[in-house]
């Protein structure tokens, strides 16, 4: 059976670049359904979903949107169609992967579409705005996007547009004829674990346990995006439990820093869902700012470690420790499934140990003052007299992990 390419463009200004990578895809024996996002003028080729149908599945007429003359409006508008019809066509089966042309505007309404996909499903943005110092974090969000800097505006054909795009059509094609036959692995039980490199090692320790057991353990990484990557897949996806190792981007979105969860909703998802969920405080007590020259004095002052000529690690004080662990209690309270939570006291992270620089048990332990003043009696708090990267930590969580799995450690 033929794929298919969803292609999503703003026709009234990209219609010569987008038929140009139709005939690139067709020519590798792909299929194209295309989607007119455009708002200007109406296309002057044939489209599978025109503007129109796009506005109205938004909430208003294309009529209205211009009447209005509001370009905001109609940007909002349009994306809400392009998600709406993106994900139907999905689950009708109308497509197999997603290609998009286009600028600032363009990428918008496309990475939004791809957004409403589901993990794995090949996403393609072809953007003048995939460099530079704008960031490009808010376009993909928590999900599996490719962004193909364009380097030339795509306003015509060129020497480089045209290669651009050819480049382009044979990824997108690459991608949609590839049915994973080459993953030979057997799936295991699925488990998400979250890591951070000053965790690392008790981490990898725990994720080498689990395997050996017969899980298949998925990691995700703790900076400011992985989390809610993981919580969306959490909710998404069929893990039947959640060894949540490292909540450094709890304590970073408490204090603003360059890491903290880009949402809110960190460390909810398990919860919500009911899923057996094992908790630590894994690099909770540090923020990540930015080059130590930029750091006010009050911060400077602070126990700190240079991580590189960009980012500096500095440690919470103890009044944020408290103030982070009542957060955390208030996230857990609301679980509905079994939750445990574990605290190494001999330190949260690799340089949160005795002799390091950001060894602080006063800090510590106001955390845990914290959980035990607010959280439910129901929910067991077990303190470790080790190291969160120390095997005398990790093999008893794993332990307690694997009898509520119902398998024997």
């Amino acid at each position: 059976m033929n794929k298919t390419v969803l292609l999503i463009a703003t026709f009234d200004t990209k219609e010569q670049e987008a038929l140009f990578l139709i005939g690139c895809i067709q020519n590798r024996g792909v299929e194209v359904l295309t989607m007119d996002a455009g708002i200007l003028s109406p296309s002057g080729v044939p489209v599978d979903i025109d503007q129109g149908r796009v506005a109205r599945r938004g909430g208003k007429s294309l009529e209205d949107l211009l009447a209005a003359g509001d370009k905001g409006a109609c940007l909002f508008n349009m994306i809400r169609g392009v998600e709406i019809l993106t994900a139907e066509l999905f689950e009708q089966g109308r497509f197999q992967g997603v290609i998009s042309i286009g600028g600032g505007q363009g990428t918008d309404i496309g990475c939004a579409a791809m957004r409403c996909l589901p993990t794995g499903v090949p996403k393609l943005m072809v953007s003048t705005v995939a460099s530079g110092r704008a960031t490009f974090g808010p376009f993909v969000g928590t999900k599996d996007i490719t962004m193909m800097h364009s380097v030339a505006d795509m306003q015509g054909l060129n020497f480089l547009t045209r290669r651009i795009l050819e480049n382009a059509a044979g990824a997108i094609c690459g991608m949609v004829q590839n049915d994973g036959e080459t993953d030979t692995g057997t799936p295991g039980t699925p488990v998400a674990l979250s890591m951070l490199g000053t965790t690392t090692p008790g981490a990898l320790r725990a994720k080498a346990i689990l395997e050996d057991r017969g899980f298949e353990v998925v990691a995700f990484h703790q900076n400011g995006t992985g989390g809610i990557a993981m919580e969306d897949m959490i909710r998404d996806a069929d893990f039947k439990g959640v060894l949540d190792l490292n909540l450094h981007e709890i304590g970073d979105r408490y204090m603003g820093g360059l890491h903290g969860a880009i949402r809110e909703d960190r460390l909810e998802a398990a919860g919500d869902k009911g899923i057996p969920q094992f908790i630590a405080p894994g690099s909770i007590n540090y923020m990540v700012l930015g080059p130590l020259e930029s750091l006010s004095p009050e911060m400077r002052d602070r126990k700190l470690i240079v991580h590189n000529s960009y980012l500096t690690l500095v440690r919470l004080n103890h009044e944020e420790m408290y103030g982070v662990g009542k957060q955390v209690a208030e996230k857990l309270n609301r679980a509905k499934g079994l939750t445990r939570v574990f605290i190494p006291l001999q330190g949260y992270s690799f340089p949160d140990r005795d002799g390091l620089p950001h060894w602080d048990p006063e800090g510590n332990q106001a955390f845990v003052a914290a959980l035990k003043s607010d959280l439910k009696p129901e929910i067991p708090l077990v303190e470790l007299d080790a190291h969160i990267n120390d095997p005398e930590f990790i093999d008893p969580v794993i332990d307690e992990f694997l009898s509520a799995m119902g398998t024997t450690g």
